[in-house]
């Protein structure tokens, strides 16, 4: 027996322990990886753990693969990896990791310019990402949509996305991602041109980092540091943080940290008139660039040292070589960008030497790729290289004409970039006024306070100086008020009282309604010895007493639980399941007066609301459509408009004047209508309806034509709202 209870217990607890030794050796992986800088050393450590880990903690793995494979500047091997991740992730449903591998590939086709499918893939993350609201991916997703508004030129809203970025972080505690968005907020405020703001938050990127021993990317960090510093003017801090840059490149065996920061370096060298060190950091640049083998950064490389013959040597002829040589490699990448740059350095070439010719040659293609990239300010470089261009040839009334042009549009663009600094400036000022406001508020609180202990000082002091009267008023006033507040719980005891047996006697009477039908149709067919019928109607009548029971059992113990005064208990409640429990108890008499009662909705909804005013709310409204419809419909709508519950009753029933709705929820004798049958009320049932929508906070509208019919439209504040899986716990609790 004991040998047997060893082994029931080893195989219960073994999946407990094998999930557990997955999620320890993903957790270790993760770690591990994170630290580790070198990209070959952080490529062999995945690829040791691919095979060892659980499916979902591989979509991670293939995920990071792919990262590494695009620092490493081979983008159809990171492709392939982060590919592999999305099917994986698909395959097993795991939705988190999906969204990551999502957003990394979002970075490779932006790359490629593919922006269709980058929105694509965002609204896929956020579709999954609306049932994890306080997961890590949010972070992955808000960085992504800011990427995409960068691309677009929206700097600002570019920003607010890295603010949401932030915000993410801080509510999943995942504080290591915060240093990235520090770093894309500070490439932002370069585009805007906004130098110190851009190095305050590569400072703190920096300081993150190096708190959570992320040392992988701190070369990029430092390089966009140097830049700041040198469109400062600042060049040798400048050439400070891209030695550092440089340091962290061959530390982590990084080539196309290396490749960008020999770039940078000569680009300040050559700023600073150091033209030998300049030739040296470029020629380091450009051998890396063509052992990496990829044209965009070999042009980047030919370029600048072009720029070194061009603007320190003076010496066109190199310049012109090494900026064709540029050019073919731009054109190889079929990317605009890079061509354009390198048609701007050939053009800044044949325009100082003045030649024509090839002016005219590289002008032609400058201006098909204006048309094809329709940016501002490259229709401005347009204008002003026409208008040297004329000059050149001695056209001065062409060159004075697009001279023009090239200021009028220069001024339409810097209008709108004032604009828009406005813009962000009014925010920022009303930000700052909100602020000052509260401010303003907490110092009034405190001089208020002061106020207030200065009076209770006083009044101490007048205390003890009359201490033996207020003992007496004291005892007094006691004794009235706890006199008065048992007449008022008294009072208020009576009011419940009566209020509930209002309610009782009148939902019993409507439930109570076809029972006096069903006795009069059974003693028809009885008389006249319909044996079957009356079966049928007997079996009706059994049904409807369960029901009816069951709906008084409701009412009865909701009453009582009331007896304290009318409190609210609000519980988790389906809205579907119990619309359907109430129509249920009206099936009979719906069916008597052949009227139809649908229940129309999109979705089921699960809600907290008090369960007994929602009955009472609801059996009021349908019971009085039915009342006053017959050879029609009733239809009950609900559905969830953001945190608000709203539903519907609405009936093709004889319709009421202005006049009665204008006393609709109060309790008047003579206002009471006859329902086609002869139905009488004393219009309590509308009068409970309003009183108990109010308890719930909620409004109530209705609207009516005469012989059209009837529509009540409710709303309620919804405080909170249920998950998928909570309206399924719900529901089967509820079953």
């Amino acid at each position: 027996m004991k040998a047997i209870t060893t082994i029931i217990i080893v195989l219960f607890f073994m999946p407990l322990s094998y999930a557990q030794k997955e999620k320890d050796l993903c957790a270790s992986w993760q770690e591990q990886a994170d630290d580790i800088a070198d990209l070959d050393k952080r490529m062999n450590h995945n690829t040791s753990y691919i095979y060892k880990v659980s499916d979902k903690c591989k979509v991670k793995v293939y995920v990071d693969l792919g990262i590494v494979y695009l620092n490493k500047l081979k983008v159809d091997s990171s492709l392939y990896y982060i590919d592999k991740a999305i099917a994986l992730g698909q395959n097993i449903n795991a939705e988190e990791e999906l969204v990551l591998a999502y957003t990394e590939k979002c970075n490779i086709l932006i790359s490629k310019n593919e922006h269709t499918q980058v929105e694509d893939l965002l609204k896929k993350s956020r579709k999954l990402l609306k049932n994890y609201p306080n997961s890590s991916a949010w972070i992955h997703y808000y960085d992504k949509k800011g990427y995409v508004e960068y691309g677009k030129s929206e700097y600002y809203n570019a920003l607010e996305y890295m603010d949401s970025t932030i915000i993410a972080a801080k509510r999943s505690n995942s504080f290591k991602e915060i240093n990235q968005t520090y770093e894309h907020k500070g490439v932002l405020y370069m585009r805007l041109n906004e130098y110190e703001k851009a190095a305050e938050n590569f400072i703190l990127s920096i300081e993150s980092k190096e708190e959570h021993g992320i040392f992988r990317d701190l070369s990029g960090t430092y390089r966009y540091l140097g830049s700041c510093f040198f469109e400062l003017k600042q060049y040798d801090t400048a050439k400070k943080y891209i030695l550092k840059a440089i340091e962290f490149g061959e530390t982590n065996n990084n080539d196309f940290a290396l490749l960008i920061g020999y770039a940078r370096l000569a680009t300040y060298n050559r700023y600073m008139n150091l033209n030998d060190e300049s030739e040296i950091a470029v020629n380091k640049a450009i051998e890396l660039a063509k052992k990496t083998k990829t044209d965009k950064h070999i042009s980047v490389a030919l370029e600048e040292k072009g720029f070194l013959y061009f603007y320190n040597y003076k010496d066109y002829d190199q310049a012109e070589k090494y900026f064709e040589e540029a050019y073919q490699a731009a054109k190889r990448t079929e990317q605009l960008r890079p061509v354009y740059k390198t048609l701007q350095s050939l053009i800044a070439l044949y325009i100082e030497k003045k030649d024509a010719t090839k002016l005219r040659m590289y002008l032609d293609e400058l201006e098909q790729i204006v048309k094809e990239t329709p940016k501002p300010n490259y229709k401005v470089h347009l204008q002003k290289v026409y208008s040297n261009y004329y000059e050149i040839i001695n056209q001065p009334k062409k060159a004075l004409f697009y001279l023009k042009s090239y200021y009028s549009l220069q001024d339409s663009i810097s209008n709108k970039e004032v604009f828009t600094k406005v813009a962000a400036l009014e925010k920022q000022y009303d930000t700052k006024k909100k602020e000052l406001e509260i401010v303003n508020l907490n110092q009034e609180k405190k001089e208020q306070e002061q106020i207030v202990q200065q009076a209770t000082l006083r009044q101490r002091l007048y205390l003890l100086a009359s201490i033996f009267l207020l003992f007496l008023l004291v005892v007094g006033t006691w004794t009235f008020i706890k006199l008065r507040k048992q007449k008022t719980e008294l009072v208020n005891t009576n009011q419940v009282k009566n209020r509930l047996f209002s309610i009782i006697a009148h939902d019993l009477r409507g439930m109570i309604i076809p029972f006096q039908r069903s006795g009069k149709i059974l003693k028809h067919h009885i008389d006249k010895g319909n044996h079957e019928r009356t079966i049928e109607l007997s079996n009706e009548i059994e049904k409807n007493s369960e029901s009816l029971s069951n709906m008084l059992d409701n009412l009865l113990n909701w009453s009582l639980e009331q007896m304290n005064g009318y409190k609210m208990n609000p519980e988790k409640i389906l809205i579907k399941t119990q619309l359907k429990e109430i129509i249920k108890g009206y099936e009979q008499e719906a069916a008597y007066k052949n009227t139809k009662i649908n229940l129309k909705y999109e979705e089921d909804i699960a809600v907290k609301l008090d369960k007994g005013a929602f009955h009472v709310i609801f059996r009021n409204l349908i019971g009085n459509a039915l009342k006053y419809t017959e050879d029609g419909n009733i239809r009950v709508e609900f559905k969830k408009d953001f945190n608000t519950l709203l539903c519907s009753v609405i009936d093709t029933g004889v319709g009421m004047s202005e006049k009665q709705l204008e006393h609709l929820f109060t309790i008047e004798e003579e206002k009471s209508t006859v329902g086609t049958r002869g139905e009488k009320g004393t219009g309590l049932g509308l009068n409970l309806v309003y009183r108990f929508v109010k308890m719930n906070n909620g409004i109530i509208k209705v609207s009516s034509d005469k012989r059209i019919g009837t529509r009540f439209d409710l709303s309620f504040p919804i405080s909170e709202i249920f998950t998928i899986e909570q309206e399924d716990d719900l529901e089967s609790k509820s079953a």
